[in-house]
């Protein structure tokens, strides 16, 4: 099935917005513009109708380069905007469908790198389709606004200011390159969305899925089990037991103790929750249990990870890195009790593709909303006022996002910092480059 005009429309829109004001500008009103075109041509180019709850968290996802200046926020909420958008596409009835809507680019890949793929890709475009009158009126929208843009600028200095911000471009080769491969990927953004509203929709059949036998599953999930169960005895007697249990111990500081192994306990949540997706294909009673007790027994681990951060943020402070910790923790710890929630209740088990895939998204969104550098400054400020150490090195590279809690910052340490920051602030935005926290920050 070919894509509708207005499909095509918006995939040439949001291409043409990447390569002029997305390339060489600042994250602002034309990445969050190329994104939303982006993803309402790939909806208009599906073949059914959305999920409204997870197309409207994409949405949202998409409109925060407008609002956040960190660029490793902004990252994230890029990724999960377009990550969003491909499951509002597809199907979350069943793992299936989440699995199948998340490799969309994948296969759109596949199906490029074969010749007859880009016949296909193309035919869209041949005059016996009627899309040439929309090219067309492409172009010629583009000369006619080329035009009157001149001419605007020629008559008033400040909108020829506005322009030459907007749309300042040193086009070497390199540069068009770069504003060529920018305006592909958000075309193929697009038709992976549109992919995954394509795809049929087939959900896995049970019968064919390899699962282990209640024995071995039974053995492998007792020692599974019993290995967490010390490991969480271990860490309930260090969380009772204080800085003398641990350096009694272990021999190292608390601090020390704090930053070992927080990573490797995140794998240890993360692998498990693979695990129970695979043992939970036995429908047994046992096993069904022994993965309860593991999800609890989980949970507790993902505890003594937060509580091992919290320490290192009691002794240092915040950074991104342990912002980002603290939300990771979270968002595994409600995935598990929604997992748990799913063993005891066969509607939530059912629905349980749908609520992890909303909780994720909602998490990310929540995460973005709660302005990370706003929060690493203000703890910096707190523990400024209350007579701590503040790592002013650390606070120089935060963004605009950071500023106006920075600025409560006792005189010392305010002069060591601002400066940077507002050396930031003086490359003017332009309308591409529009963003509330930077307009905020001045």
């Amino acid at each position: 099935m070919a894509p509708s005009k207005p499909a095509l429309a918006c995939a040439a829109g949001a291409a043409v917005l990447a390569a002029t004001a997305v390339a060489g500008q600042r994250v602002g009103l034309g990445l969050a513009l190329a994104l939303l075109l982006a993803i309402a041509a790939g909806m208009l180019g599906g073949q059914r109708s959305p999920a409204s709850g997870t197309l409207a968290v994409a949405l949202a996802l998409a409109v925060q380069p407008l609002l956040r200046d960190a660029g490793w926020v902004v990252a994230v909420d890029v990724s999960a905007a377009f990550a969003a958008s491909l499951l509002a596409a597809g199907r979350l009835q069943a793992w299936s469908g989440v699995r199948r809507s998340l490799l969309a680019p994948w296969t759109l890949i596949i199906v490029l790198a074969r010749p007859a793929g880009w016949g296909r890709a193309l035919a869209p475009v041949t005059p016996s389709n009627r899309v040439w009158p929309a090219v067309r009126g492409i172009v010629l929208a583009v000369v006619l606004t080329a035009t009157f843009g001149a001419l605007f600028a020629s008559a008033d200095s400040a909108f020829a200011g506005m322009l030459e911000e907007t749309f300042t471009a040193d086009l070497d080769a390199a540069d068009l390159t770069w504003r060529f491969v920018l305006a592909l990927a958000f075309v193929l953004t697009a038709g992976a969305i549109a992919r995954a509203g394509a795809s049929d929709g087939a959900t896995e059949n049970p019968s064919r899925r390899w699962v282990l036998g209640r024995i071995e599953l039974v053995i492998a999930l007792g020692a599974v089990v019993a290995l967490f169960a010390t490991f969480v005895a271990v860490q309930l007697r260090v969380l009772f037991g204080g800085a003398e249990y641990v350096q009694t111990t272990t021999g190292l500081g608390y601090g020390e103790y704090a930053r070992q192994g927080f990573v490797a306990l995140l794998i240890v949540a993360a692998l498990t929750l693979g695990v129970v997706a695979f043992a939970a294909r036995r429908r047994d009673r046992t096993v069904r249990a022994l993965l309860g007790v593991l999800c609890v027994l989980t949970l507790v681990v993902l505890l003594s990870a937060y509580h091992r951060l919290d320490l290192v943020e009691q002794a240092y402070g915040f950074t991104r890195v342990r912002y980002a910790g603290h939300a990771i923790v979270i968002w595994l710890a409600a995935i598990f009790g929604l997992v748990l929630s799913a063993g005891l209740s066969r509607a939530i088990a059912r629905a349980l593709p749908r609520l992890a895939t909303a909780l994720t998204f909602a998490g990310v969104l929540a995460f973005s909303l709660s302005n990370p550098d706003g929060r690493i400054a203000q703890r910096a400020v707190d523990r400024a006022a209350a007579g701590g150490e503040v790592d002013t090195e650390y606070l120089r590279d935060l963004s605009a996002d950071a500023l106006p809690a920075l600025e409560r910052l006792p005189p010392r340490q305010r002069a060591e910092v601002l400066p940077d920051l507002h050396a930031g602030l003086r490359r003017p935005d332009g309308l591409a480059g529009l963003n509330l926290a930077r307009a905020r920050a001045r």
